[in-house]
């Protein structure tokens, strides 16, 4: 009797600390197609949603590929990207995010949200982790 009995509360103990402690598992890398690199031309933009339904601007600017969130990390107003001028804007706050998505002016308390991005036989792809 005192056997099953210890192996039932151990069978709960193991169940328990594997809900309480999961494994960590290795983030799958997921690659999202943009557009192709002559769709994008100098000073451009393309909007894509990653993974968790978020918009993000692929801004071209020479060579160099960009790819930010379009969420402002103040109250979650969508920004735009003013190419005259250089710089994200969000219309809630009058906030400014230079060209690499730090913050110039105004209310939010860190800078855009960053993408990595990669050019594989001229097709540009954004590169995320996939959500757990």
């Amino acid at each position: 009797m005192y056997v099953s009995l210890a192996v039932s509360y151990g069978t709960a103990a193991v169940l328990a600390a594997k809900y309480l402690y999961p494994m960590k598992r290795t983030p799958t890398i997921r690659s999202i197609f943009v557009a192709r690199l002559s769709q994008l031309p100098d000073g451009g933009t393309h909007v894509v949603t990653d993974l968790r339904g978020v918009p993000v601007q692929v801004v071209r600017q020479g060579d160099s590929l960009l790819a930010l969130s379009t969420v402002c990390p103040h109250l979650g107003c969508r920004v735009r990207w003013e190419g005259g001028a250089k710089q994200f804007l969000c219309p809630c706050h009058n906030a400014a995010f230079d060209q690499e998505g730090k913050v110039l002016s105004g209310p939010p308390p860190r800078p855009l949200g960053r993408y990595e991005v990669e050019v594989i036989e001229g097709s540009v792809y954004l590169k995320m982790k996939e959500p757990a």
